[in-house]
């Protein structure tokens, strides 16, 4: 059996005050990045930055990030805050990679922390806007179920106040999807989002979930129900205000029947 011959892939050692960060290019928007940073204080950059050589108006190379954002702004941290860091470890894409391509390189090369599904929905809309392509297109450009495509795309469907908390992890998105599911309206959705969030950093977490979203659900469905039997109480009452509910709970009861039970209440009054 004939070996294949091994192939080289340079590795270089470049400076990091010298790489420019094209704004929006990244769909990252939780970088979590002090954990991060103290690793590299401690070990530098283990995993390469991937970066495109250009020549800027004076002739010196400048690196424009195509992936490792997170690492390249937890390196410049680092480098804030005293650390010594002359160089990491990049790979060199061509000029004339095309930005589509740089996009796919920039998720699937992605070794660090994860895309969420909202930042995975971002990139895919830029696909769907910037290409024309369709759901089964991007699924097969990322390697991704076409379910889990539209799933992430929905994320984009909700008010823009509950994708600004998922963006700012106030809210998770398995919280946002109850919340949508659960009330119709955009001010309702927005209300609830509202209290989960409050919920949650009264009990001393910086992010509400389906803990705080259902508990929410339930208190909002018994005060319904409660207001409801209220109503139909003061249905029978005739305008009458004061009511003994010891009374009126003993009747239910007794009777099982809102009619009857009322029936008696008036009598008995």
């Amino acid at each position: 059996m004939k070996n294949n011959a091994t192939k080289k892939t340079d590795v270089f050692l470049i400076d990091p005050r010298n790489i420019v960060v094209e704004d929006g290019f990244n769909v990252r928007r939780d970088f979590d990045l002090d954990e991060l940073k103290e690793q590299i204080k401690a070990k530098g950059v283990l995993n390469p930055l991937t970066v495109i050589a250009f020549k800027d108006e004076n002739g010196d190379e400048k690196y424009r990030l195509v992936d490792g954002e997170r690492r390249y702004r937890a390196t410049m941290m680092a480098i804030s805050e005293g650390a010594d860091i002359p160089f990491v470890k990049a790979l060199k894409r061509p000029p004339t990679m095309s930005r589509e391509d740089l996009y796919i390189e920039q998720m699937m090369r992605n070794e660090g922390k994860r895309f969420t599904e909202y930042e995975c929905a971002l990139m895919f809309q830029r696909f769907k806007d910037e290409f024309g392509y369709t759901q089964v297109e991007i699924a097969d450009k990322f390697k991704k179920s076409p379910a889990y495509i539209s799933k992430c795309l929905s994320l984009l469907d909700l008010p823009n106040e509950l994708q600004e908390r998922i963006m700012r992890n106030e809210l998770s998105i398995t919280a946002a999807r109850e919340i949508a599911s659960s009330y119709e309206t955009e001010s309702d959705q927005v209300k609830a989002a509202q209290n989960a969030v409050k919920a949650a950093k009264e009990q001393g977490r910086d992010t509400a979930t389906n803990r705080e979203v259902t508990a929410h659900l339930k208190e909002s469905k018994e005060a319904k129900a409660v207001a409801d039997a209220l109503r139909s109480v003061w249905a029978y009452l005739d305008g009458e205000r004061m009511v003994d509910v010891d009374r009126l709970i003993t009747l239910l009861d007794k009777e099982q029947s809102l009619y009857q039970a009322m029936k008696q209440y008036k009598k008995a009054n």
